[in-house]
């Protein structure tokens, strides 16, 4: 109990202490807060690129919540991710990180945003979705039903950019990752030769909530309410509902056999009897 008691004492002297000799302690349990919250609830990043456009501009700082992730949440649909790079999705210029001691220290702990390589992007298709681009309409469908990406950069369409077709059904554990600026995103359409342009799950650093900076770009990132069609479930997909109603009835259908069973048995308990 030695260390702790001296800890405790440390932390609440029985005579104030000049504010001088407080400072440094303030400072450096400030640091560690920071560095604690950082790790397990939320962390500004940076946005280098106009990939998400125009839901999120070149210079704006994002506020990602952590604690969705270490929790056990699961990245859904239309959510807006950041995640480090599966391999081979960023070159060796845009993973270059400040060689300043003082501004890779404030960042490691928390105080300055994120700009370490990693990646933004929205999520379109989870874990056993089939996302095909495109349709008759031009819109992408995730198990058969279109999407309304009213999100789009203006003047983009859905399939816009060299990579823009593509029929894939999702591994699971595994996303299927796009920009809202389709026409200059590199995103899982521009990597299906790796993995199938899909990302793990595991890779996932938080989901992005809300824009801190600049002020007048203040918002939060809502799921759009097109990825909130009922029609999107893996469910809605051919033999999803029958499978799964299947599974539900398998008690029920079991419970009924035994007492069936139950009922016989004691029928011809009372006969021989």
């Amino acid at each position: 109990m030695l260390p702790f008691a001296a800890v405790w004492r440390f932390l609440f002297p029985k005579k104030p202490r000049p504010f001088i000799v407080e400072l440094p302690f303030l400072v450096v349990f400030a640091l560690f807060l920071a560095f604690l919250i950082k790790t397990f609830l939320v962390q500004a990043f940076f946005i280098p690129s106009g990939s998400m456009q125009n839901t999120l501009a070149i210079g704006d700082r994002v506020l990602v919540n952590r604690a969705s992730v270490w929790l056990g949440g699961q990245p859904q649909r239309g959510q807006v991710v950041v995640f480090q790079d599966p391999g081979g999705w960023l070159g060796p210029e845009e993973t270059t990180s400040s060689s300043n001691w003082l501004t890779k220290t404030l960042t490691f702990v928390g105080v300055l945003p994120q700009d370490n390589g990693d990646l933004i992007k929205r999520v379109i298709g989870v874990g056993g979705d089939h996302v095909v681009c495109c349709n008759a309409q031009g819109q992408i469908t995730v198990n058969g039903v279109p999407l309304d990406e009213t999100y789009l950069y203006p003047g983009d369409s859905p399939g816009s950019g060299q990579d823009g077709t593509f029929d894939i059904t999702v591994p699971q554990g595994r996303l299927w990752v796009m920009g809202d600026h389709r026409g200059v995103s590199e995103d899982s359409r521009a990597h299906q030769a790796l993995n199938g342009g899909t990302i793990p799950v595991s890779a996932v650093v938080g989901r992005a909530d809300l824009i801190i900076w600049p002020i007048s770009h203040w918002g939060t990132l809502p799921v759009p309410n097109t990825f909130k069609q009922t029609g999107l479930s893996t469910l809605a997909a051919p033999g999803g509902v029958p499978a799964v109603a299947m599974v539900g009835a398998l008690p029920v259908t079991l419970l009924r056999r035994r007492r069936k069973l139950r009922k016989l048995a004691r029928k011809a308990q009372q006969a021989h009897e």
